[in-house]
């Protein structure tokens, strides 16, 4: 078990580091994609690319901000999930994966909140690198380049903020059938 908690670990040092270069190359993406369609409008020659979606560079210049402000955006997130849990993408520093020998616990409720507390550092990486991902899904589906739906993006966003506040989740699952529902 300790060689998995420490495989997940690496991999979720790997989505730490090459997450916000994903963001920083995404927003100047965006950032550059509105101001060259924003040029284009004005000359009437290069009108016909973009005259049925005329929202769209203002749409990829909203997303500029966010991507480059990513960690904020996923604070603002997890603060409207109802947690104080505060991200942070730009101070990167290895993290030590946790002991998996001591994985039992008094009860099987216990037991389940060790082993999500072991993997929390890889679930809040795969929530952070879901939410990414979902914000980009939902930018092709708007600038017309992906067939898909606008609620599906919302789910997977959902679940990324779910799968970064993971423990509080799991809590939550747990007292709910420690109540008995």
């Amino acid at each position: 078990m300790q060689g998995l908690v420490n495989f997940t670990t690496a991999i979720a040092d790997g989505i730490a580091v090459l997450l916000p270069a994903f963001c920083y190359i995404a927003a100047c993406c965006c950032f550059f994609f509105a101001v060259w369609t924003l040029r284009s409008l004005a000359y009437h020659h290069h009108y016909h690319h973009h005259r049925l979606r005329p929202w769209v560079p203002f749409v990829s210049l909203l997303l500029a901000g966010v991507f480059a402000s990513f960690p904020q955006f996923l604070t603002m997130a997890n603060v409207s999930a109802g947690t104080n849990l505060t991200a942070s993408l730009t101070s990167y520093a290895p993290t030590n994966p946790g002991n998996a020998s001591n994985v039992l616990g008094a009860n099987p409720q216990a037991s389940i909140i060790n082993v999500v507390t072991l993997f929390q550092h890889f679930f809040q990486m795969f929530g952070a690198a879901c939410v990414f991902w979902a914000v980009i899904t939902w930018r092709s589906i708007v600038n017309g380049r992906a067939n898909g739906s606008p609620v599906a993006c919302g789910i997977q966003f959902a679940f990324g903020v779910m799968c970064i506040n993971i423990v509080s989740i799991a809590n939550g699952v747990v007292s709910f059938f420690q109540t008995g529902g």
